[in-house]
């Protein structure tokens, strides 16, 4: 590559991690680990059971939790994790963008890699702490780029790229499901090369797959969750407006000030010109197959976000929920708008490149006006993404109690129980947010917590049998009858939980007492096995050892032929 090439291919490439950056200061800037809403790291995640998707929930961080275990249990800090996994995965997302849109000049590239990161879709799911959908999100340009090569080439190059990134967005069911079908609609073309692609796609789902299947986990989910997860209105738009405008997540909490009032609909009046103005510009530069294949993919994700609360889709999306295995996935429908983020950040690419084009003939400072206006303008829209953001990614000190707690429990082999019971917590040490309980993540013995989930009045149930049958004897029994009648061997409680001085602990021994944590033992108590078994757990393991081999293998035969292979400059992806 020439000097002037690899230098602008640095500054398209810088810009998209400084925005990173941006989002993701206090991480970086502060030790400690994220503990706020679905962001949980802990020193070291040991081996377990749920880590593998058999402790009872339904397995919707798997293979996340494999992966994170493996990188920390004994090696790395979950601190060091986070810090180089959140903001680089952000970041993976402009520079896959920016390579999508290779057809248009630097500018509009430069303007695209900027506005796949500062968007309200990355801003809000990154405010409630999904960063591995974001990882899903993050995979999706260079998925479409890998696939759209492989259905062009069949070669085994294209596809040991497709097997990467589509790794990279299925650490969760739900970017594996968004990944696999965005690797279908791109990729499949000729009968024997499709063949390849979809097993690869299908041999990547199966560490959440075969616990799902294995596991003890209901395969059903509450219907009631559809209702609860449904997008929401941000502002006087309404939902519509609001998915039109890249946001409309359900939880309010993760939605900043500025999405709250008309800015939002400004901001959805925006996305509607930018796609109607790159329209033609997006498909002369890739080509009307590759744009009907990804118009498509855009469209179904956004049809699948607005369905709950279209007449008729809320009572569709229930039964799905509630009668198919694995209709679960469904609910929270507005993270499927993840395809249109990205065909409306390519829109927006197109949009820019036209405009540059229309002024470049009347001088170069018009050209620069058109940049001081695009660059900037994602910032423009959602000014205050920090205000959420930062203090999700806030990281905390945990107290030395949990140390002292996993030297009394760690081999143990019975289950622990966290009081007072519930889903979510907020620590008094916290950084003012509730969060899912860390115990999960911190012993390696069998942790059982509340999985039913408080959605404003709505109570969404877990698919935990076990959970829920100590929930309703807790509710009913003393304390230490209900454990012991359900097999449970620890108490852990949290004091400084508003709900702590009420528990009755009577019959149960006191093991260790610091101001934060109190650990008891459950006399008498008879633990029974409720683990997975041996041949589900090797079965489990040897679909993860597959898909790794896939992954990463996939990944090397991409890396060594791109050294080897010519360049090449076919009209969409070169």
């Amino acid at each position: 590559m020439r000097e002037g090439g690899r230098g602008r291919g640095l500054l398209l490439d810088a810009w998209p991690l400084v925005l990173a950056v941006v989002l993701t200061f206090p991480l970086l800037t502060r030790s400690g680990h994220p503990l706020a809403r679905d962001l949980v790291f802990v020193p070291h995640q040991p081996w377990t059971d749920a880590s593998l998707g058999l402790g009872g929930s339904a397995p919707r961080a798997v293979p996340l939790d494999t992966v994170v275990s493996l990188l920390t249990a004994h090696v790395l800090d979950g601190a060091l994790v986070a810090r180089i996994a959140i903001p680089l995965i952000l970041a993976a997302a402009g520079w896959g963008m920016h390579r999508l849109v290779r057809p248009f000049g630097t500018l509009a590239r430069f303007a695209a890699a900027g506005f796949a990161v500062w968007n309200p879709y990355v801003v809000e799911r990154l405010a409630l702490g999904q960063w591995a959908l974001l990882a899903a999100y993050a995979a999706l340009p260079w998925l479409v780029v890998a696939a759209t090569r492989y259905r062009g080439s069949g070669s085994w190059r294209d596809l040991g790229a497709v097997a990467g990134w589509l790794a990279l967005a299925s650490l969760t069911p739900t970017g594996g499901l968004i990944g696999a079908v965005t690797a279908a609609v791109c990729g499949v073309g000729r009968t024997v090369a499709a063949v390849r692609l979809l097993l690869v796609a299908a041999v990547l789902q199966l560490p959440w797959l075969l616990p799902s299947l294995l596991g003890s986990a209901a395969l059903t989910s509450d219907p009631a969750g559809v209702r609860a997860f449904a997008a929401d209105s941000e502002g006087p738009g309404g939902v519509l407006t609001a998915l039109v405008g890249l946001g409309g997540i359900w939880d309010s909490r993760s939605v900043p000030g500025s999405r709250q009032g008309w800015w939002s609909v400004a901001a959805a009046v925006v996305v509607a010109l930018v796609l109607v103005a790159g329209w033609r510009g997006l498909r002369r530069a890739w080509g009307p197959g590759p744009f009907a294949r990804l118009t498509v993919l855009a469209a179904l994700g956004f049809a699948l976000a607005v369905l709950p609360v279209l007449a008729g889709g809320d009572a569709t999306m229930s039964w799905v929920v509630g009668h198919l295995p694995g209709g679960g996935l469904a609910r929270d429908s507005q993270k499927f708008l993840a395809p249109y983020v990205v065909l409306v950040v390519a829109a927006f690419a197109a949009t820019v490149d036209r405009a540059a084009a229309r002024v470049a003939g009347a001088g170069s400072e018009l050209v620069v006006t058109v940049a001081l206006l695009a660059v900037p303008l994602p910032v423009a829209l959602l000014p205050d993404a920090t205000s959420l953001v930062w203090q999700t990614v806030d990281p905390v000190h945990y107290p030395a109690g949990f140390d002292a707690v996993a030297d009394r429990v760690d081999g143990s082999g019975g289950t622990l129980v966290t009081l007072p019971w519930r889903s979510y917590r907020g620590f008094t040490w916290g950084n003012g947010l509730v969060s899912s309980d860390p115990a999960v993540r911190w012993f390696d013995t069998d942790v059982l917590v509340s999985d039913d989930l408080a959605v404003g009045s709505t109570t969404v149930h877990g698919e935990n049998a076990r959970s829920r049958d100590l929930g309703a004897d807790l509710a009913r029994l003393p304390v230490a009858e209900a454990l012991r009648d359900n097999g449970v061997s620890w108490a852990l409680v949290y004091r400084d939980d508003p709900d702590a001085g009420s528990l009755d602990l009577t019959g149960l021994d006191l093991v260790h007492e610091d101001a934060d944590l109190a650990l008891y033992s459950v006399p008498d108590a008879s633990p029974t096995a409720h683990g997975a078994g041996r041949a589900t757990r090797v079965v489990v393991v040897a679909a993860d050892l597959l898909a790794a081999a896939v992954a990463v293998g996939g990944t090397l035969l991409a890396i060594r032929r791109r050294r080897n292979a010519p360049p090449r400059h076919d009209s969409l992806l070169q």
